[in-house]
């Protein structure tokens, strides 16, 4: 199925510092009392928001980016990633520019689940494929069908090694108000800012930040200043950057140091991402 969105989606006015509630799209709403099914779109743009869904939905992004923002941060998703939003987890999935991509939605049992929320991870091979077969089955389907039943628990069940990995692609968001104002010091200066020039943005000491990011947020200052300096890096080098000039526009002193951080951080080369990127702009 190939949906084509409207033209005056209001993205503009998306705040993507904080998570709020947007307009409903029915592609991406989850139907009671459907079976488990896949849904393949290629959209100009979306924005798709949900207070709670009855089942779990997995977001494979094909080509574009698209953003995940919920109560807790926000998620930058290349092409090449997906992320799975749990049972009943507010959400709002946002593309401002052309995007495609394919969502599995869970209606029964069927995955294994162990994280606490939202989690995004490069599309491994496997799933890719299964994912792609399965685009044979939508949400008219017979629910008594044995093969697609035992196909998407199959799915379901990979969810426990596809997913093992730190969670990654996600900046969080501060509720109170001290915090917030940390986070915005550390988005202004990621390139070389530390942690009590941040502290006193904030009004508190080093290490009461410190402590706040574990227990509110649940990273670390070096997780948190790791997470911005990547998602800068990806969006310069989608942008066509070198991968010097990245590694250094992020505070890296060398491009070996970056492509080592970098390659942990999302599992691929930060040449063969930008490769990534180029192609899927011109598709687009």
């Amino acid at each position: 199925m190939n949906i084509v969105a409207q033209d005056n989606c209001p993205f503009a006015a998306v705040p993507f510092e904080q998570f709020e509630i947007g307009p409903k799209d029915p592609e991406f709403v989850i139907p009671l009392g459907a079976p488990t099914h896949t849904v393949f779109l290629s959209m100009r743009k979306f924005d798709a928001s949900s207070e709670a869904e009855p089942g779990g939905m997995l977001v494979c992004v094909e080509q574009g980016e698209v953003r995940l923002l919920g109560p807790s941060g926000r998620w930058t998703l290349p092409a090449g990633f997906m992320v799975y939003i749990p049972t009943m987890r507010p959400y709002r999935l946002v593309a401002a520019n052309p995007a495609t991509v394919t969502l599995v939605k869970f209606t029964a049992s069927e995955t294994d689940w162990r994280h606490p929320g939202c989690w995004t991870v490069p599309i491994p091979v496997l799933a890719r494929e299964m994912v792609g077969y399965s685009r044979r089955w939508n949400c008219l389907r017979d629910p008594a069908d044995a093969l697609a039943n035992s196909f998407y628990e199959a799915i379901g069940r990979l969810f426990a090694d596809w997913f093992d990995r730190k969670r990654a692609m996600w900046t969080p968001f501060g509720k109170a108000p001290e915090m917030q104002r940390a986070i915005s010091f550390a988005r202004a200066n990621f390139d070389s800012v530390c942690v009590a020039e941040a502290a006193s943005a904030a009004g508190m000491s080093e290490r009461t930040l410190r402590r706040r990011f574990r227990d509110e947020l649940g990273i670390s200052w070096r997780e948190f200043i790791t997470e911005l300096k990547m998602n800068k890096a990806m969006e310069l080098l989608r942008n066509r950057q070198s991968v010097t000039e990245t590694a250094f526009a992020v505070g890296f002193s060398s491009s070996g140091a970056f492509t080592v951080a970098f390659e942990e951080y999302t599992g691929m080369l930060p040449s063969l991402f930008s490769k990534n990127a180029c192609r899927t702009f011109q598709h687009t």
